[in-house]
């Protein structure tokens, strides 16, 4: 069933706010994550703008922006994806929680690993040897000395923020899914499948 411009539009606003949802819920665990490391608020977020050469709070409003932004492109596509086969339809909040889980891991994998091992991990290192105030300096050790956890424990925030995003995604969308007939398996194989 082909999908309209405006159609598609409304998927890419439901999947931002989505995102951003799910960037939310981030945002407060590494707020969390912050306190429970004895550094002050906000210092994975001023990695991000340690990274390009920020310092103080423009590094933190810088990093979360960046994050906010990123989550709900994320969301974006997300939910533009869902209408690409019937096999993708969001037809139920706890579908497209398994989805965002499964999405979450995806972007893990394919963009923060790459992003933190050969962006951001050199970029720290060289901000560390530039001049940085001791609050920063103390804020990239503490994080370097606790790296091999922070990654793994950005695994699991990876997968949480997935599926708040597909939850949000799910309820938005749920209802439109819902108008569209559902089809067996047998019907969506042979959609997918030419006869030969």
């Amino acid at each position: 069933m082909p999908i309209s411009r405006h159609e598609m539009y409304g998927k890419a606003k439901a999947g931002s706010v989505a995102g951003i949802a799910g960037g939310v819920a981030l945002l407060a665990s590494f707020f969390g994550i912050d306190s429970g490391l004895n550094l002050p608020p906000g210092s994975f977020y001023m990695m991000i703008g340690l990274a390009v050469g920020l310092h103080g709070i423009p590094a933190i409003l810088f990093g979360s922006i960046v994050h906010m932004v990123t989550a709900a492109a994320i969301g974006a596509v997300f939910c533009m994806c869902s209408v690409l086969h019937p096999a993708l339809y969001l037809r139920s909040m706890w579908k497209g929680v398994f989805a965002g889980g499964v999405t979450g891991l995806e972007v893990y994998a394919i963009f923060f690993m790459p992003i933190t091992l050969y962006l951001m991990i050199p970029a720290l290192n060289a901000a560390t040897s530039s001049a940085v105030s001791g609050q920063e300096y103390l804020a990239v050790s503490v994080l370097k000395a606790h790296l091999g956890t922070i990654i793994w424990g950005a695994l699991m925030l990876h997968v949480l923020y997935g599926a708040v995003m597909g939850f949000f995604s799910g309820i938005m969308l749920q209802e439109y899914y819902k108008k569209i007939p559902k089809k067996s398996l047998y019907e969506l194989e042979s959609e997918s499948m030419p006869a030969t």
